[in-house]
């Protein structure tokens, strides 16, 4: 073996330790970057698995099931670009690029729960999210190609309206045409632009149309917003009940939700008369969207009074 050859073999095996010693798995990437511009140049979608590699359950569940599995890769590369966005308790897992870029897109993406896997273009817009299923590859394959078909809708819309001004009357009746038969999940993902509709909705007409956007997901905000504040709330005091770099036991657990308990159940229950004041004088199309809020808040304050 001449000198070149034994080279180019040293450095193919230092590379396969490197690619070992991180968590992203053969046939993944860790470089957000790089696969939005590899999703470009070869007109593929990206899959983004945001994961917790060493410790999340439904995470090691998941690609065990599915991600690893050489048929998954094979014809799921054929349409992805697949990314890890690794989250693990031992940072060593991580590349240089990897602990630099992913609590950032954690941040940017709200990611709150793993494993999540967001479906997006190439531009890094989320089209989709999905998570952990049943039924290892095939079935996945199967939900990802029907994500893939109601993302082709939405490319084509963004794609029409590139280059027209937000309130631009054709625009507007581009997203109208896009969204007018979209369920609730489709609403919820495509907000924004829904929104957009709402901002320039000069005769009522938008909001008739769009019920769930324009009052059910300002309700459901509030809603998170109570739990955002009690979440909070929970983590201070469990660190001042078990003491600065402490573990807290089960009981001091318990009886910091039991402190909490009576300021949860004030909160909601403020929440539920201005929800019911709010609905008094909403227009009729709207009283659905408050009869499924208020239904959902009920059963919350339920588990809190029992």
């Amino acid at each position: 073996m001449n000198m070149k050859t034994l080279l180019a073999a040293m450095i193919a095996v230092i590379a396969g330790i490197t690619s070992a010693a991180t968590s992203t798995p053969a046939g993944w990437t860790d470089d957000f970057e790089a696969a939005k511009k590899q999703a470009a140049t070869e007109n593929k979608l990206l899959l983004v698995d945001f994961s917790g590699s060493d410790w999340c359950g439904w995470c090691k569940k998941l690609d065990k099931e599915v991600f690893a599995k050489p048929e998954f890769l094979k014809d799921a590369k054929k349409d992805f670009v697949l990314v890890m966005v690794d989250s693990p308790s031992d940072k060593k897992l991580l590349s240089e690029k990897a602990a630099e870029q992913n609590p950032k897109l954690v941040k940017k993406y709200e990611v709150h729960g793993f494993p999540t896997v967001l479906i997006m273009d190439a531009d890094g817009t989320v089209l989709d999210k999905t998570g952990y299923r049943n039924g290892g590859p095939e079935k996945y394959l199967e939900h990802l190609a029907e994500i893939k078909k109601s993302s082709a809708k939405l490319i084509a819309l963004k794609r029409d309206i590139a280059g027209k001004a937000k309130g631009d009357p054709a625009r507007l009746a581009k997203i109208d045409a896009a969204f007018a038969d979209a369920g609730e999940e489709t609403l919820k993902k495509n907000s924004a632009l829904i929104q957009e509709l709402l901002d320039n909705d000069t005769d009522g007409k938008y909001a008739a149309k769009y019920p769930f956007v324009k009052y059910r997901m300002p309700l459901d905000n509030k809603l998170k917003a109570v739990f955002a504040d009690l979440n909070g709330r929970f983590r201070k005091r469990v660190m001042e009940v078990a003491g600065e770099g402490k573990r807290p036991s089960r009981e001091q657990i318990k009886q910091v939700r039991s402190e909490l308990n009576g300021y949860a159940v004030e909160k909601l229950r403020k929440l539920l008369k201005e929800t019911t004041e709010e609905q008094a004088s909403a227009p009729e199309y709207a009283k659905k969207e408050y009869e499924a809020f208020t239904k959902k808040l009920n059963a919350t304050l339920t588990q809190f009074v029992k």
